[in-house]
């Protein structure tokens, strides 16, 4: 087939015709035209140039693809290529949406995701329980976050303590350190740089770091003997927090015994019942004895003609009766059941003399079993008192109760002026474990001297035998004064870091280091005839006065030095130290009426032979029956047995109701 030649005016020339060959030409002897290009220039015409330059671009964008992305590759790797990149830059760009989603998962919720429908669903009651919580408090989630805060800020801590005062002493050490760069001590082993340093406070008599690099192996042996002794008083103090920790969680356990040892406390009331007037009329001024310049009577420090207002609120002392003085607010009726039915089956037929919660704070029940049991009906006479109160919490804003102890507390309406009209608590705020020996005093008062007093805890004591039974049998008698110890081989002053605490916040180290070998005497167990309860109490008043000691507990430190120092006469001595106490005698735990179990809560009661299973009694280390079995449920089996019987007493309470 012959080939038509396309040329213009001018032009005649075959090479012109063969550069618009549409069979392919063009592109065979493309080559050919650029290597003889400047020999065929001046043969070409501009028509015939243009129209070569015109093909040759549209040769170039046929190839335009395979020419800028990777020549050579063929498509299909090219297109699983870009499938990756693609791949790459969705996982970059969707990596936040996807944490986000498997925190949410995982229950790692932001607060601004949802929750899912199931799991709210789950959760709905304990979250209505907890807003119903909030509502009934009062207070918003803010506020009692920061009154939580307040409190924790309020307490001592020996570790934060020490933190802070390594710091200072590391802080000397970096003043020194500095000074000697600027002038180096001529002998190196006198310098203080690159000494080695404790990570930890060592006391004021050992600093952190030693005195120069020539001290430091005399350092490293104090520091290694300091550490140990550290060592073992940070084991002490953590066994005491567990013991704690366990203790509160056996108390939460219990079912209705969560009430605390003290009172709920109470907000000011102008006069039982809110009346001032009523409280007037209804309290006729008792004039109290002065005591003495040692101790003098508790109401003197409000002024030399105060008088005593405080009356019971319900039943009638009997001043030739014994007495058993018990503080027990705030607790529900199985605690009063165990104490009274208890007490009761022993044939005791004396007064308990109680301080309870305002009428408007009893639990159900309480009022109405405690005004059953009176002289009329024979037996256990009981005399209730009802204690107004004003706490604070330790930022000194008000409180509405003493916080288990925590909190501090004014007596209101106890004291008044020689007309009956109330006056102002003289002392200020304490914890009601401390208040309530004025309270006890105030009730000695209505006995003769002659009548043997208890003052004892309420929540954990079980009674077995008549506790005046064996104190009696030895006829009339005056000034005796009974303490009753814990166990000595468990637990001594010195070994025990809350009654070293209490003792050393109350008096100082130096004064009470020597009483650390010596037993522990417990505070919430003590007998005597009226005249030496009266005079110990008064001393017990008088210590809080001398030494403000404001820490729940500090009672307890009171009582053990008030023995020990001598004040209260020496044991058994027959002759009296101080008017009104003639003899002292001290129990040891197991030998005496109250056996004080708390210290032996390690091994089982059964397996230390103190507990007879099959009769279901505390017996003495000689195999007696203990009349008073005190802190009892710090064993399991004995505290079983216990809130069994106290059902027992329930059922048949309801049931002679009926």
């Amino acid at each position: 087939m012959q080939r038509k030649r396309h040329g213009g005016p001018g032009s005649a020339s075959p090479a012109a015709g063969d550069a618009h060959d549409d069979g392919g030409a063009a592109k065979q002897h493309k080559p050919a035209h650029l290597v003889f290009a400047p020999r065929l220039q001046a043969a070409f015409s501009p028509s015939t140039a243009k129209t070569t330059t015109h093909a040759y671009s549209k040769e170039r964008k046929a190839d335009a693809p395979a020419g800028y992305f990777l020549p050579g590759v063929p498509v299909v790797l090219k297109l699983i290529l870009l499938s990756f990149v693609g791949f790459a830059v969705l996982v970059v760009l969707t990596a936040k949406g996807r944490h986000a989603h498997w925190r949410y998962r995982n229950a790692m919720r932001g607060a601004h995701m949802p929750v899912p429908l199931l799991e709210a669903w789950k959760h709905r009651d304990k979250r209505s329980g907890r807003a119903a919580n909030i509502r009934n408090s009062g207070d918003e989630p803010g506020d009692r976050s920061a009154d939580a805060t307040r409190r924790m800020l309020d307490q001592p801590s020996r570790f934060v303590d020490s933190e802070k005062r390594l710091k200072k002493q590391l802080l000397q050490l970096l003043e020194k350190q500095k000074a000697e760069h600027k002038h180096k001590p001529s002998d190196p082993s006198q310098s203080t740089l690159g000494v080695k340093i404790a990570n930890r406070y060592l006391g004021e008599d050992i600093l952190p770091y030693p005195g120069s690099k020539g001290d430091e192996k005399e350092w490293e042996k104090k520091m290694e003997r300091r550490k140990k002794e550290l060592g073992a008083t940070d084991a002490e103090e953590w066994e005491a927090i567990m013991q704690q920790y366990n203790e509160a969680m056996e108390d939460i356990s219990h079912e209705d015994e969560h009430a605390a040892h003290v009172s709920d406390g109470q907000q000011i009331i102008e006069g039982r019942g809110g009346d001032s007037s009523t409280a007037k009329q209804q309290s006729k001024a008792i004039q109290p004895p002065k005591g003495t310049e040692q101790w003098p009577s508790p109401s003197a420090k409000a002024g030399a003609d105060t008088t005593i207002l405080l009356k019971p609120a319900f039943g009638t002392h009997r001043p030739s009766s014994d007495a058993i003085l018990v503080f027990a607010e705030g607790y529900d009726l199985s605690i009063y059941l165990a104490f009274v039915e208890s007490l009761a089956s022993t044939g005791y037929d004396g007064d308990v003399v109680l301080s309870i919660s305002v009428e408007e704070k009893l639990k159900p029940g309480v009022k109405e079993y405690l005004q059953s049991k009176n002289a009329e009906s024979g037996g256990v006479n009981i005399v209730a008192y009802e204690v107004n109160w004003s706490c604070f919490k330790r930022s000194g804003e008000a409180a509405a109760g003493s916080g288990e102890g925590v909190n501090h507390c004014k007596m209101n309406n106890a004291f008044g002026d020689t007309s009956g009209n109330p006056i102002a608590d003289p002392r200020d705020p304490r914890p009601v474990a401390t208040a309530r020996y004025e309270i006890y005093w105030i009730w000695s008062l209505q006995y003769r001297k002659e009548s043997w007093l208890m003052l004892i805890d309420a929540r954990d004591v079980w009674f077995q035998s008549s506790p005046f039974a064996e104190l009696t049998a030895k006829g009339k008698v005056s000034g005796e004064l009974h303490l009753f110890g814990e166990n000595a081989e468990a637990v001594t002053i010195g070994t025990s870091n809350y009654n070293r605490r209490w003792l050393n916040e109350a008096y100082g180290k130096k004064a009470v280091e020597p009483f650390y070998d010596k037993p522990v005497i417990c505070s919430g167990s003590t007998i005597g005839n009226e005249d030496a309860i009266e005079t110990y109490l008064r001393a017990m008043v008088a210590e809080y006065d001398a030494t403000l000691c404001k820490s729940k507990g500090c009672d307890q430190g009171f009582h053990n030095y008030l023995y020990y120092s001598g004040k209260l006469g020496l044991e058994d001595s027959g002759s009296a130290a101080v008017e009104g106490i003639a003899k002292v005698v001290v129990h040891e735990q197991g030998k005496g009426i109250i056996n004080n179990l708390g210290a032996l809560r390690t091994k089982p009661l059964k397996e230390r032979g103190m507990y007879d299973a099959e009769k279901e009694i505390v017996i003495n280390w000689d195999g007696s029956t203990s009349a008073v079995a005190h802190q009892y449920d710090r064993d399991k089996e004995v505290n079983v047995m216990v809130k069994g019987k106290k059902r027992q007493f329930e059922q048949k309470w309801k049931a002679n109701k009926k």
